[in-house]
């Protein structure tokens, strides 16, 4: 078994890498999204370039994840564990906000606005902010680690690679979850999907009156709600 996160990530890549991994839905803007494992690989890679290259992440690091639920807050969560740091509910180093501007890094503070394919901000955003949608196309589809995480590193809020991997359920399934998957409630389904080699259907603001159809449409298995 694949001793990381990153690594992890990877094998489902290698395995089945170009069917839908993450679809994700949002009932108030109308978006939707899919991506396979190598597109979100893509993000992922393009992100923790960006992390490293652009604000100096260091593998002893924490970057906090203030996003609601929605597909960018896996790209972030897997690209800080591909550039060795951890992602921590509390402040962090670094820190990635939405369009609410409601968190702020100790280091730097990156915002994104949400925008479908990860677009930037229409206005200016606030002085000391970067705007994630306006340079995380600058950056590269690969990303080699200088310090690549072990399997004994710090992932999230103290505990470790190996303690978020063995504490998954492995998920085969096609899930449809309401749940941000990079939060506490949500982690497990997330890293048990990914070693598991199942697919998420992420749903924001999921309409009721939605929610049969998409099951149905989705050719959903499993449904994991709040």
């Amino acid at each position: 078994m694949a001793g990381t996160l990153p690594e992890l990530f990877a094998a489902a890549v290698r395995r089945d890498g170009a069917s839908p991994f993450l679809t994700y839905y949002d009932d108030v803007t109308g978006e939707r999204i899919e991506l396979s494992a190598v597109t979100t690989a893509n993000w992922i890679a393009k992100t923790a370039n960006l992390l490293v290259d652009e604000y100096d992440l260091a593998p002893d690091e924490t970057v906090a994840l203030a996003l609601p639920p929605h597909w960018l807050g896996v790209v972030w969560a897997l690209a800080t564990w591909s550039a060795g740091a951890a992602v921590t509910t509390g402040a962090g180093d670094l820190a990635i906000t939405g369009p609410d501007f409601r968190a702020a890094g100790r280091r730097e503070t990156i915002a994104t606005a949400l925008l479908p394919l990860g677009g930037r901000f229409r206005e200016p955003v606030p002085e000391g902010v970067h705007d994630y949608g306006a340079e995380v196309y600058n950056h590269p589809d690969l990303f080699v680690p200088a310090d690549p995480p072990a399997a004994i590193s710090p992932a999230y809020d103290g505990r470790t690679h190996a303690d978020l991997i063995a504490a998954a359920e492995p998920i085969a399934e096609r899930v449809l979850t309401t749940r941000d998957l990079v939060a506490p409630a949500g982690l497990d389904l997330l890293v048990g999907v990914i070693l598991g080699g199942g697919s998420l259907v992420l749903c924001r603001n999921l309409d009721p009156a939605k929610r049969e159809r998409r099951i149905t449409d989705e050719k959903v298995d499993r449904v994991v709600e709040d």
